[in-house]
This record gives C-alpha cells, structure tokens and sequence, in this order.
C-alpha cells in the first residue's frame, strides 16, 4: 500500500477509534438511563390501571348495597319467594320450560320474555323484572340474580341454565357464586359483602365470570341475596387503554394463578382465562409489593414489566404493565444511530485534514515515481525535480539521475552492435531462396494430387494425374493412379449386382403383395360370419332367458292362483262364521227387546202404585218415568240394531255368493297356467339346443379366424420385408451411381467376378459404362430377408369355401336355410381365393 495511502487511512482509524470509545460509552449510559425511565412509566402505568379498576370495583360494591337495601328489590324478592311453591315438585325445570325452552326469543336475549302468564309466579316475575332489566342495560352488568334463604336461584335477568337451580345441593354449588352465595348468607353482620375471582362459569357458555354478593334484609329478616355477574367487557375496555406503550406495550389483569383476566388486545384471539404468565416477579406482587422486572415467553417475546396488587373484597389481582424489550432497545439503537452518524461526519472532516496534509508530503515522492516509470519505459528526456532539496526525497531523485545516464550508456552500445548484425543479413537471404524453391515444388505435387482426391471425393473415379511429378514424389501418382482403376472395377461389379437384385426382389414383393391380398379378403369374410353368429347367439340367448324368464313366471302364477284358492276357500269360511254369528246376535237383540219390554211394564205398574200413594210417592214416581224411558229407548236401539244385523246377514251371503264365483274362475286360470308353463319349458329347452350347437360353430369359425389372421400377418411382414429390400437395393444402385467409371472398367470388372461371394446361384452382367444407376432413390432403413414364399401357380385348384358349410351347419341348427342370394355372394368370395 502507498504512503499516500496508509497516511489518510492512519489518521481515519485513529479518529474513528477515539469515536467508537465515545460512542460505547455514550450508549452504556443512555441504555442505563431509558432502562429506569422505562421501568418508571411502566409503575406508573400499572398504578394508574389499579386505581382505575379499584373505583369502578368501588362503585360496583356501592351499587349492589343500594340496590339490595331497595324496597323494590325487598318487594321483588318477597312475592318471588313466596309464589315458588307454585312452580311443583321441580322449579328449575318448570322455569326452564316458560322461560328458556319455550321462550320465542332466541339465546342471548330470553330476557326480552317477561311473563309467562300462568301463575302468581310469573306476575311477581313481571313487576320486578322490568326495573332489574333497566337497572343492568345502564349499569353493563352481565347478570342479577334473587337468591332465597335456601339458595335457590329464584330470579335472573339472562334466563340462563342456573335459573331455579339450588346453590347447596344444585349442578352449580362449586361455582364462585355458590361461594360468594354462602358467605354471605352465613354472616351476621347487614354489610356484609363477598366476591369471587374470575373462572369459566358452564351457564355462561364457560365464558369468564366473577360474582359480588350482598344480603338482601327486609324488617331485620334476611329474606336472601343479591348477587352480580360483573361484566368483563368493561373491565377490558379499562385495560385496552395502550397509550404511552407503544407498538407492543399493554397492561394486563393476572389472577393469582398467573392467568390472563383481562384480554390482550395485541392478540386476535380471546385470553381472558387461556393464557398464563410465568414470571417471579408475580408472586412477590401477590404477596402485596410493587415490583418490576422482565417478562419472558408471553407473546414469544421478552418484555420490560412492571407489576402491582390489586386487592377488592376478598380477591388480590396483580396490575401489570409491559412493553417489547425489542421495541425498547429500538430507541436505543435509535439513539445510537445518531451518535455513530455524528461521529462518522466528524471521521469524514479528520480524514480531509490527513488527506491534504499527506498530498503535501507525498506529491514530491509521486512525482519522483512518475519519472521513475517514464525512464523504465525507455525516456531518457525526463525532468528530474528536487535534485537540490537536501532531504531524503533529494538523496532519491540524485539516485535516479544515476540511472537515466546508465540508460544512456546503454544505447550507445546496441547502436555499435546493430551495424555488425548487418552484415551477414545477405547470406540469410540466398539460404531462404533454396528453400523457397523445394517448396514450390511439394506446393505443386499436392495441388495435383488434391485435385485428384476432390474428383474422387465427387464419385469420378477417371480423373488419373497423366502429368508426372518431380523426383521422388512421383511415386504418389502412380500408387493414386493405381488406386483408382481397382476401385472403378469394383463399383462396376456391384453395380451390376444390385440391377439383378432389383429385379428378384421385384419379383418376391409382387408375389407376397397378392398373397397378403388374398388372405386379408379371406380373414375378412371369416370377420363378418363370425359376426353373424354372434348376433345369432346373442339373439337366441336373448330368447332362451325369456323362456326361461316367462316358465318362472308361469310357475309363480300357478303357485299365487293355488294360494288364491285356499284364500277364497278361508273368506267363504270366515263369511259363514259371520253369517252364524249375526243369528246368534239376532237372538241376543231379541232377549233384549223383551227385557225392555218387561222392564216398560214394570215401570208402568210402579208409577200406577206411586199415585195410589199419594204425596209420599211422587219421588218414586219420578224414578218409575225415567225407568221406563230408558227402557223404550232400549227396545228402539234393539230394533234398529236388529235392523242392521239383518242387512249386514244379507250383504255377508252376497259376498258368500261372489267369493266361491271368484274360486271357480281361479281354478280355471290356474288349469291354463300350467299349459302354458309346459309349452315355455318345451321352448326353453329347444332354445338351449340351438345356443349349444351355435357355441360349437362359432368356436370353429374362431379358429379359423385366428388362423386366417396369423396367415395375413405373415404375408404383411414378409411383403413389408421385400418393399425394404428393394429399397435398400434401389439406395445402393443410386449410391453406386454416383461414381463416373471408365469405359475399360469392365476388364476389371471380369477380374473381380471370380472373387466375389454375393449369395446369388449366377453371376450377373454389370451394367454399361455409358448408363449411369439412377439417382433419385429414396432412403431407407436395412433390412433382411425372410424365409422366400413361393408364388402361386396357374396350375392350382379352387378349394371348397369353409364358409359356405359353416352357413349350412347354421341353417340346419335354426330349422331354416339362408337366402339363396347370400349362398351365391359368399361362393364368390371363397372362389376368388
């Protein structure tokens, strides 16, 4: 690093140690001194909340003993309690019924309900209720609730599911205000007063609930209690008020277990009982202290806190405040920020003043550099400045001067030395001539022989070098010339080769192209009769399933016309029961008509006997009428009863009558059920023959097509093969085309024939020089021949068509021969193959 360099940056380090020493220290005190303003706003936060919520806890106490020593509420209770035996055996459950089950408002507001309007009970519900509901909207309390001196719940204003029930004995005796309910009703004294800490009450839907309790006296008898719900939303509104914490400071409400009463208002979700703080600093609150310290782990952050008990009747809350010690330490980082940016203007301005002071001291030495590398490059011209400066940077500026006359000296020398070198420049240049020479003639020699190659290269194989070549290099045209002519024999040979191919495998792919033909029109028609009996079978299964379907059928119907007769016989029987038992009915009428015909004649004589006995017997008289009335109304029931009974005997033998009609027709339906049942068997049975004898045919023509199919894939592969032979044949004739030959190229050609081992059983005549293969062949992949399929012979037989046998095995097996126009289309078809 130059000086120029390390001076400024010397100076910059120092002044920004000294800074950074100062800035520490700076930031030490700061942290010390917003660490006890934290901790002081925090004390007086939490006491602020504590006064805050002991006056409204105050003003609750005030307000229940004002309300308890009301003669309304003496009133309200008095008549509840003395119209609750009214309610039965069960009140709580009769309450719930008018009041909460069968009360047409929905949940939340039952207490819009103010009489049920059956009993005492629910007027002196009325007169109180109104003034209860009006006293608890204004107030904001949740509930009020009338308890009697036996702890029954005899009034609430919410009607929830402790409405009726019993404080001692009831579902809710361990509540707190069971609690707070047998403190008080336990003491002497009339002030009296009991609360409870917060705890999830079930009624309430588990929500919350704290509960006061004061005694309700009337003439010094203490009729029961009064008893609050208090209202948790107020208390949260109290401790929502975040002002002067910040983004993440809050004050809470803990209970003594450590449980959040009040709702964060930094979290969306409730946690008003859910959420516990683990700290120390909540026990030494709880044993009456103010404390403060850190929080750690609620929110998932660390937190400066400071906390204070809260004591109200016989609970102690600890008031707590805190704030982020993140957001804390962002004032100090804050304040640091500002102390490293003033110090880093102050670094800037001492680095100004080193940079300028070391320019001064160092531009002299830059300078001196400067000439240094000019006089490196070769300038020997330089201006060396400070020759006279009696320092240091003289002693070095008179060392290079020593340097630039050592340069000069040295020129001198290579000028003396370059006229020598001169001199024996001329014999260089005859040396180079001489070379000059042989490589013109080996440019010459491979211009030729390229030229050879690249016709070559473009398939003319006549391009031999007729010129000779100088000294030893003509060896390489007679070996190219050499060369050349075999290679010209060869392609001639093959070119002939390959004409022969062309034409054998021409004659192959012709031959397996009418096979493939053939076979495909053969599998073809297999195709469509293995269809037909297909349709056939499936048609005539189709068919036996319905025979089978209607036999079932027909044999359920005899079994149902059976049962019908049995039934009808059962009716007949049944309707001459009926018919018998409406004699004996008859009989029976008839006893009774004469009972109230005797009964008529008895009461005739008592009333002539009651008027012989004068004024003693007109009571008696009296009877005798009524008697006999009751008895002609007897004897008019009996005959229209007999009346019925006698048409309901004639109705019963009609139906007598129809019933058996019904019998006989049923027997004839079932003789005729039973024929027809037979002759669906019998088709069933012809149907079953007939799918049999198609299974086996269809089986045959399968196999057929099968084979029919193995045969055209056979022919397809093996035409499919040729095309590919014939191709690669016709791109081996266009690729030897390519080449010129000369016109002496079949002498080789003839010397080569003997040689070659192609395959074939006859050599073949290569073509003429003078027609060249032709050119336009496609590309295509190689492939190899399959075992060879002899064409067919004009000499060979037409074999019976196996169709036109399978279609008469089909007729024979469905009673009916096939049209004679479809017997002369499929004898075409077969014929042709």
């Amino acid at each position: 690093m130059r000086i120029s360099t390390k001076l400024p940056l010397a100076a910059t380090l120092f002044a920004l140690v000294i800074l950074s020493a100062s800035v520490a220290i700076g930031l030490v005190q700061q942290s010390r001194v917003l660490d006890e303003q934290v901790y002081q706003k925090l004390e007086a936060t939490a006491d602020g909340r504590r006064n805050e919520t002991r006056r409204f806890l105050e003003a609750i106490r005030l307000d229940a003993r004002g309300t308890a020593a009301d003669m309304m509420t003496q009133q309200a209770l008095f008549g509840i309690t003395g119209a609750w035996p009214k309610l039965g055996d069960d009140p709580a459950t009769e309450l719930h019924k008018r009041y909460i089950d069968e009360n047409p408002n929905p949940i939340g507001e039952k207490y819009n309900l103010e009489s049920a309007k059956k009993d005492s009970y629910d007027r002196a519900h009325r007169q109180g209720h109104v003034t209860f509901l009006k006293h608890l909207k204004a107030q904001g309390y949740y509930d009020i609730f009338l308890i009697d001196a036996d702890g029954n719940i005899v009034y609430t204003v919410m009607k929830e599911r402790d409405f009726g029930t019993n404080l001692i004995s009831g579902p809710y005796k361990d509540t707190g205000l069971a609690q707070v309910f047998r403190k008080v009703i336990a003491s002497d004294d009339p002030d009296a007063f009991a609360n409870s800490d917060f705890e999830a009450y079930a009624p309430s839907n588990g929500a919350p609930a704290a509960f006061v309790a004061v005694p309700i006296i009337m003439n010094e008898r203490k009729l029961g209690v009064l008893a609050y719900q208090l209202p948790n939303d107020q208390l949260n509104t109290i401790f929502a008020n975040t002002r002067g914490l910040g983004e993440t400071g809050e004050t809470l409400l803990v209970d003594k277990a450590g449980m959040l009463v009040s709702d964060s208002v930094r979290t969306p979700d409730s946690d008003s009982l859910k959420v516990a703080i683990n700290a120390p600093l909540l026990a030494d609150t709880l044993s009456g202290q103010d404390v403060n310290g850190n929080i750690e782990g609620y929110r998932g952050i660390t937190s400066y806190a400071a906390a204070v008990p809260l004591d109200f009747g016989d609970v102690r809350w600890s008031v707590v405040a805190l704030i982020g010690e993140e957001e804390v330490m962002a004032q100090l980082v804050s304040a640091g920020l500002k102390s490293a940016g003033i110090g880093a203007f102050l670094v800037l301005i001492g680095s100004l003043v080193g940079f300028v002071f070391s320019r001064s001291f160092t531009r002299p030495i830059s300078e001196l550099v400067s000439s240094m590398g000019q006089l490196a490059d070769g300038n020997t011209d330089i201006d060396l400045k400070g020759v006279d400066r009696s320092d240091e940077i003289g002693d070095m500026v008179r060392s290079v001067a020593v340097f630039r006359q050592a340069e000069i000296d040295k020129r001198e020398l290579e000028a003396e030395n370059e006229s020598r070198r001169s001199a024996t420049e001329s014999e260089r240049h005859q040396r180079e001539a001489e070379r000059a020479a042989a490589q013109a003639e080996l440019t010459e020699a491979i211009e030729v022989l390229g030229t050879g190659l690249q016709r070559l290269a473009n398939g003319d194989l006549t391009g031999t070098i007729r010129k000779p070549l100088a000294g030893n290099l003509d060896r390489l045209r007679l070996d190219f010339n050499a060369s050349l002519e075999r290679l010209s024999g060869t392609v001639s040979a093959v070119h002939g080769n390959v004409a022969e191919i062309n034409r054998k495998s021409g004659t192959v792919s012709s031959a397996t192209a009418d096979l493939s033909h053939r076979t495909e029109q053969q599998a073809a028609a297999l195709v469509e009769t293995s269809t037909a009996i297909r349709q056939i079978m499936e048609a005539i299964r189709h068919s036996s399933e319905r025979a089978e379907n209607a036999s079932r059928l027909a044999r359920e119907a005899r079994a149902n016309s059976d049962r019908s007769g049995e039934i009808v016989g059962g009716a007949i029987d049944a309707m001459q029961r009926i018919e018998n038992a409406s004699s004996e009915i008859s009989k029976i009428i008839n006893v009774i008509d004469e009972i109230a015909f005797q009964t008529n004649l008895l009461a005739l004589n008592a009333g002539v006997e009651a008027a012989r006995a004068g004024e003693a017997g007109k009571g008696f008289a009296v009877v005798a009428q009524e008697v006999r009335e009751l008895a002609q109304r007897s004897a008019t029931a009996a005959k229209d009863i007999k009346a019925l009974i006698t048409k309901s005997g004639e109705e019963v033998s009609s139906g007598v009558g129809l019933v058996r009609e019904t019998g006989t027709v049923l027997s004839s339906i079932a003789g005729q059920v039973v024929q027809i049942g037979d002759h669906i068997h019998s088709i069933a049975s012809t149907s079953k023959q007939q799918s049999a004898s198609l299974n086996e045919i269809n089986a045959a023509v399968a196999r057929m097509e099968n084979v029919t199919q193995q045969n055209a894939r056979a022919a397809e592969q093996t035409n499919a093969e040729m095309s590919g032979l014939t191709r690669d044949a016709e791109m081996l004739s266009s690729l030897v085309g390519q080449f010129t030959l000369e016109a002496n190229a079949s002498t080789v050609q003839n010397r080569f024939a003997d040689q070659r081992d192609t395959g074939f059983n006859r050599p073949v005549q290569p073509a003429a020089p003078s027609q060249p293969a032709p050119s336009a062949a496609k590309p295509a992949s190689r492939s190899f021949l399959k075992p060879k399929v002899a064409p067919a012979e004009a000499g060979n037989r037409a074999v019976a068509s196996p169709a036109r046998s399978l279609m008469d095995k089909i007729s024979i097996g469905l009673g009916a021969k096939l049209t004679q126009a479809k017997d002369n289309k499929s004898d075409g078809e077969w014929e042709e193959f």
